[in-house]
């Protein structure tokens, strides 16, 4: 199976996109108090959530690669040098501003609703509104996970 993988670009586009689908639903259940996050089975992040919240709260859902691992490595030596400024920690801003637009992003990864109120009603007609993703999201009483799709499918 081949890793659909979005670049930081891609990544802000299915954002909006997954934004605008949003819109649509709470104009269509106006009581619905919800909030949108990126998840995969064992982590998740808000929607918008910057490059480095991402690497520090849901690192799965960037790609392994050279670039993530040298973020990784980068970020302790940047924050050892703060608040200190100087060329040293300029250049190691400049560095890690170059290397996070290399990262690249797990297209799988979903965009999910999370709840302020559980509504029940409103989740259950969720589950089956052509506005969510019905083959994701789990069609159960038992389950309150509304997905509305995934990252690949937003770009």
């Amino acid at each position: 199976m081949v890793l659909a993988m979005l670049n930081a670009d891609q990544l802000q586009k299915a954002v909006a996109v997954a934004k605008l689908r949003f819109n649509l639903i709470r104009k269509k259940y106006p009581d619905l108090k919800a909030y949108l996050v990126l998840a995969l089975p064992g982590g998740q992040t808000g929607i918008d959530s910057s490059p480095i919240q991402i690497l520090s709260e849901f690192p799965a859902m960037v790609v392994d690669d050279n670039a993530k691992t040298s973020v990784l490595n980068l970020l302790p030596r940047l924050k050892q040098s703060e608040p200190a400024t100087g060329p040293d920690t300029e250049r190691l801003k400049k560095e890690l501003e170059q290397l996070v637009a290399q990262l690249k992003y797990d297209g799988k990864c979903q965009v999910e609703l999370r709840f302020h109120d559980l509504n029940y009603d409103l989740i259950w007609k969720l589950q089956t509104d052509d506005l969510t993703d019905r083959n994701l999201t789990p069609q159960t009483k038992a389950s309150i996970r509304i997905i509305l799709g995934t990252l690949a499918q937003f770009t």
